[in-house]
């Protein structure tokens, strides 16, 4: 299908005192809220906690409490009310240089009965450290939720090079029990186009088990040497990811590189593209990366242009850089039941998507105002949003 794309909407001045809705690929609706304007939220924004250092992803327990990965490579423990319990011990070193650290973190499926977790880090080659890769950790969490144990790499991306960004990297877990995990490229210039190499684990999203092996029904690629686990490729940085409620399909958030952010929807041995066809530009030229589509390769649901909405010139694109994902499925704001809710690091927003089957019928920026970072985004057992922004805090947003 073809991308509905910010560039198809028309941008008009926007005074208005409440965030605004954009009709998706139709006339009217300005890109967003005016930043200096003190707007009304649809609901209320609170503080949950504080003090973290780049907090990166995050995972609530059965029984209301709190895990949060701080990119530095520690991880904090909260409880219901946002009161820091303190740092858990058992975290592994990670390589925390430049995008790299400690990323992502999930429970297993089976947690009330294995207390098993999984996170995803950034590791260095012991034998040159010079080279590092993104990897998934597996340990136990103690009954108190205060000590891991039994950790275990159970997956490397392998060649491991020498970069210090575009590690990916969320964790999902599929209905059958089996593991997504989103990488990056690199961004190595002179080999971004591994993301199209089925046998190197750069720019893909691979699905394993919870021992780390490939996981059954992977396609096959007809390709000598191609990585078992590899379920899609040609991806430039994945940072966020979530099953769809209804069908079980993985969307995903990627990053452009100038403008072209995607959100995408995952098939089995699809490839969306990079570097061969993108809605982006080069940075340093401003020149297109490629054409927008080719034959055989997957369009994005939704591409992000520029932040505002505005029509764009050559060398005028601006990235929203998004990161973490969720569908609301909670009940505490029905209106919303079913929307795609989109964290942004640059557009420094929470972007909300209403969904028509595959496709987005219209757009939200929410809190701009607040001219946060947002890295990650999770529905709460209270049914409401649970944002971390990079300048340290954990914010509710909800009834």
């Amino acid at each position: 299908m073809r991308p509905c794309s910010i560039r198809a909407l028309a941008a008009v001045a926007v005074a208005a005192a409440f965030v605004s809705l954009i009709p998706a690929c139709g006339g009217g609706g300005g890109g967003g809220p005016d930043p200096s304007a003190q707007q009304a939220f649809p609901f209320p924004v609170t503080q949950r906690a504080s003090g973290l250092v780049v907090p990166w992803g995050m995972a609530f327990l059965p029984d209301g409490r709190l895990l949060v990965t701080e990119r530095l490579g520690r991880m904090q423990l909260f409880d219901v009310s946002g009161q820091s319990l303190g740092a858990i011990s058992g975290v592994p070193p990670v390589l925390s240089s430049g995008q790299g650290g400690l990323l992502d973190v999930v429970l297993d499926p089976a947690f009330a009965s294995n207390r098993r977790i999984y996170f995803s880090f950034a590791e260095a080659d012991p034998a040159n450290p010079a080279l590092n890769g993104t990897a998934v950790g597996r340990a136990v969490l103690d009954p108190d939720a205060r000590a891991l144990s039994g950790v275990t790499v159970i997956w490397r991306q392998l060649p491991k090079v020498a970069s210090s960004a575009h590690f990916g990297s969320r964790l999902v877990f599929d209905r059958s029990g089996h593991l997504f995990v989103t990488l990056g490229d690199r961004l190595l210039d002179g080999e971004r186009g591994f993301a199209q190499d089925p046998t190197r684990g750069h720019g893909k999203v691979m699905r394993i088990t919870t021992d780390g092996a490939p996981a059954p029904g992977n396609p096959a690629w007809g390709v000598a040497g191609a990585l078992p686990e590899v379920w899609t490729l040609g991806h430039r940085n994945v940072q966020g990811a979530a099953l769809h409620p209804s069908t079980g399909e993985l969307w995903t958030s990627e990053h452009g590189a100038q403008g072209g952010d995607e959100i995408n929807r995952l098939r089995a041995g699809a490839n969306y593209g990079w570097p061969l066809a993108s809605r982006s530009q080069e940075y340093e030229t401003l020149t297109p990366v490629g054409p927008a589509s080719l034959p055989g390769m997957e369009d994005p649901l939704w591409v992000w242009e520029t932040i505002t909405g505005s029509p764009w010139t050559g060398g005028a694109k601006s990235s929203i850089a998004p990161a973490g994902i969720a569908f609301y499925t909670g009940s505490a704001m029905p209106q919303w039941q079913g929307n795609l809710f989109v964290t942004a690091l640059a557009g420094r927003a929470l972007w909300r998507l209403t969904l028509d089957g595959d496709r987005v019928t219209s757009q939200e920026r929410l809190l701009a105002q607040l001219n946060e970072r947002l890295r990650d985004v999770e529905v709460g057992p209270d049914g409401a949003l649970y944002l971390l922004a990079e300048s340290g805090r954990v914010l509710r947003f909800g009834p």
